[in-house]
């Protein structure tokens, strides 16, 4: 198949990442090895671009960081930091993008950018939603994750910094019921949030 024909496949499918299993059945190829030649020859035509190992996307049509941070280590969804300047709670621009994952916390560097993947407990993996293409905490949620990672000790927010008019507060107090962790209640009182 030449390089058009493939280019034509992948950007009829939709999507913008692709891992190998996905190049393989959309371009209706069999053998692991000639689907990774395929795409080793689409890297090099400056098609198709790697960003770790087994997952790629169209140079021409790229996905958003918040896109890519989902696609570079599942399960995730974008929190923390980068959803609440998402949603305007936050006005810093934070130089990574934050994410949550039931898996071990990991930091992984690609094109001079930095994702940031901090451990949650498979119980506390929840309250999120698909938006623009890209899993991200509910406004609630952020916060939420937010707050119980400060209550841990684990990263820090300036409270003088949040913009709280986006957050729903009757959903905020159901969904921080959901935590069931003394550390992070007593942090909640304390700050009288």
């Amino acid at each position: 198949m030449k390089n058009i024909e493939a280019v034509k496949f992948l950007q009829n499918s939709g999507k913008k990442i692709f891992n190998l299993s996905e190049i393989k059945n959309l371009l209706d190829i069999e053998k692991d090895n000639t689907a990774y030649k395929k795409v080793e020859s689409l890297i090099k035509a400056d098609i198709l671009k790697r960003t770790i190992k087994g997952i790629y996307y169209l140079t021409f049509n790229p996905p958003s960081d918040f896109e890519l941070a989902n696609s570079i280590y599942q399960p995730s969804y974008v929190s923390l930091a980068s959803a609440l300047t998402f949603y305007g709670i936050l006005v810093q621009v934070p130089y990574e993008v934050t994410s949550v994952s039931p898996k071990l916390t990991k930091k992984i560097k690609f094109d001079k950018k930095s994702f940031t993947y901090s451990h949650i407990s498979p119980d506390y993996f929840w309250g999120y939603q698909k938006v623009e293409g890209f899993l991200i905490a509910l406004p609630e949620k952020a916060l939420i994750d937010s707050l119980f990672f400060m209550s841990l000790g684990w990263i820090s927010v300036n409270y003088d910094e949040l913009f709280l008019d986006e957050i729903d507060y009757k959903k905020f107090l159901e969904m921080s019921k959901k935590i069931k962790n003394p550390v992070f209640h007593r942090f909640l009182k304390k700050i009288k949030l």
